[in-house]
This record gives C-alpha cells, structure tokens and sequence, in this order.
C-alpha cells in the first residue's frame, strides 16, 4: 500500500511540472495577446469617438449649407482640446457622399450616418 502512495506523490509532482512548465510557456504569448487586444480596443475607441465628431460637423455643416460637403476639407476643426488630440487621425477618416446622404468610418470601413 505504501508503494501505491508514493507512486500517486510522484505522478502528481510530475503531473504538476508539466502543467507548470506548461503554464510558463503559454504566459508571454497570454500577455502580449492582451496587451494587442487592449491597444487595438483604445485604437477603436479613438477612432469611434473622431467618427463622431466628424458626423457632428457634417451635420452642422449641413444645417448652415442645406447639403453635404464634398469632402472633408470643407469642415472647420476648432482649437478645443477634445479636437486638436484628433487631428492627426483625420486622413484616416473616409468620408463619401451616397444617394442617401453620407457615409463616414476609417479605413475603408464605411459606417452610414443616415
């Protein structure tokens, strides 16, 4: 019977080994997929939010012409904060007049506004 015991002791050290040897393996490869899916959800974020400030400002160009613009260069950005920050993303932004009205997104994403 004690045979059997320390058979059992060993089979679970090697057993635990191996799933920590495993374990410390899989870690970085766990890390660096969270750390990517974390830029990439700021990343969306972001973009998200000058999406919407770009619609924001088609709209309101909208109200004042009775149109659309013909493109983005027809908007004015303003000096706030929440803009400036932005900025810099603004040729990413795709922006497109539709029979309907417009479409905006990034990267060649249309999202429709209307």
């Amino acid at each position: 019977m004690k045979n059997i015991q320390i058979f059992s002791r060993r089979t679970d050290r090697a057993i635990l080994m191996v799933f920590g040897l495993i374990l410390l393996a899989a870690a970085p490869m766990l890390i660096v997929d969270s750390s990517k899916a974390r830029k990439a959800r700021q990343e969306h974020e972001r973009m998200t939010a000058l999406k919407q400030i770009v619609v924001e400002k088609v709209e309101a160009y909208q109200k004042i012409n009775g149109r659309y613009p013909d493109s983005l260069a027809a908007l004015s950005f303003t000096n706030s904060p929440r803009e400036l920050d932005m900025v810099s993303d603004l040729p990413r932004i795709r922006y497109r007049l539709t029979p309907s009205g417009y479409g905006v997104g990034w990267d060649g994403d249309y999202g429709y506004a209307r």
